[in-house]
């Protein structure tokens, strides 16, 4: 049974690409790619390294935004996220007035785009001097460049058969260190394990995917340790060079859209209560379940794999009951461009039919 979920394979055809200078450079005016999103981020606030170095983030986040601050000394503090993943206003305010920040970081949620509400506040915010961030990862494709935020950052990898890629965008980049190694055996092991991926979907070894899932891990655990600076690989801008960006996005949309509308389990609640709260592409679809690891594995024993993000790492994000009920009943439903509507139809009838 078709596979749904966890990384990207890659094929031969994708591996012949190795060695091709790309037309997509690694910087412009306005952009700077690393090997890695974080990398980004630790850039940044590198930047302001003789600033008060206090920073606040979503409490629901990943810990991969965490560390780039915590490697530079930040002080890190935590403002609520409500359940529909639209940022408190109220409590962002109150404390930003109590900790004076020198920057904020911002997240739009799985397609949707911040609100005029989230906006406002964030620009009165603004006003009285504090550096704004905006983390697009889990929106990649909007085209909102909203002027408040004086860095937008945001992670590739998430969402095209690549092994690395990260950026910054601003018009502020002076200062901002420039990458100028290659991050080798992150991208190496990656590889590796995407293409050992393809071959398993090819062959249906189980060894093989045994051994991508071990690459992978340990690909991703190295990452874990002190960040430093890389440059996205040419052979990841490559691969973003053959992509048809516009016939992913309509499939993620698609596949978000037929996933909403279809299921109805009484067990299952999805994040966004109008579908129009996404108006540009979704990472995923995240669903609130109260037993979630039993949806999971029932999911699993159907070759569809619903990663939890993000697991805990650090519990001074668990900041009130309502972010411990997110981070404890959140799971997220793959919908990314390798899926049709049929793929879809399969998750919604495991889903309905869960018990």
């Amino acid at each position: 049974m078709k596979e749904i979920g966890s990384i990207f394979p890659l094929y031969s055809e994708d591996i012949a690409l190795k060695g091709i200078q790309p037309t997509n450079e690694q910087r412009s005016d306005i952009r700077i790619n690393y090997s890695l999103c974080r990398e980004a981020m630790y850039a940044v606030a590198k930047k302001y390294e003789k600033s008060n170095k206090i920073v606040l983030i979503p409490a629901y986040t990943c810990q991969t935004v965490i560390d780039p601050f915590v490697q530079q000394g930040w002080k890190c503090f935590y403002y609520n996220i409500r359940k529909d993943l639209r940022i408190d206003t109220v409590d962002l305010i109150k404390l930003y007035k109590d900790v004076g920040p020198t920057m904020i970081v911002v997240h739009p949620f799985y397609g949707m785009e911040l609100e005029q509400e989230e906006i406002d506040a964030l620009t009165t915010i603004k006003l009285k001097g504090c550096v704004l961030m905006e983390d697009i990862t889990q929106c990649i494709y909007t085209t909102n460049r909203h002027s408040i935020f004086a860095y937008v950052t945001g992670s590739y990898r998430k969402w095209f058969k690549i092994p690395d890629g990260g950026f910054v965008e601003s018009h502020y980049l002076d200062g901002v260190e420039i990458p100028k190694e290659n991050n080798s055996e992150f991208v190496s092991k990656q590889t590796d394990a995407m293409y050992l991926r393809g071959k398993y979907f090819n062959t249906g070894d189980e060894e093989l995917k045994n051994i991508s899932i071990r690459l992978n891990k340990d690909a991703v655990a190295g990452t874990g340790k002190t960040i430093s600076l890389h440059k996205m690989s040419n052979f990841s801008l490559m691969i973003m060079d053959k992509e048809n960006k516009d016939t992913s996005m309509m499939r993620r949309l698609e596949n978000y859209r037929h996933l909403f509308l279809n299921i109805n389990s009484g067990k299952v609640k999805s994040v966004c209560s109008n579908i129009d709260d996404v108006t540009t592409s979704p990472l995923y679809f995240p669903i609130y379940v109260r037993d979630r690891a039993c949806l999971q594995r029932r999911l699993a024993q159907d070759n569809v794999y619903a990663p939890i993000l993000w697991p805990v790492n650090t519990d001074d994000v668990l900041i009130n009951d309502n972010i411990k009920e997110i981070y404890s009943t959140i799971l997220m439903i793959p919908i990314d461009q390798r899926y049709n509507v049929s793929d879809m139809s399969r998750i919604v009838k495991i889903i309905n039919d869960y018990e």
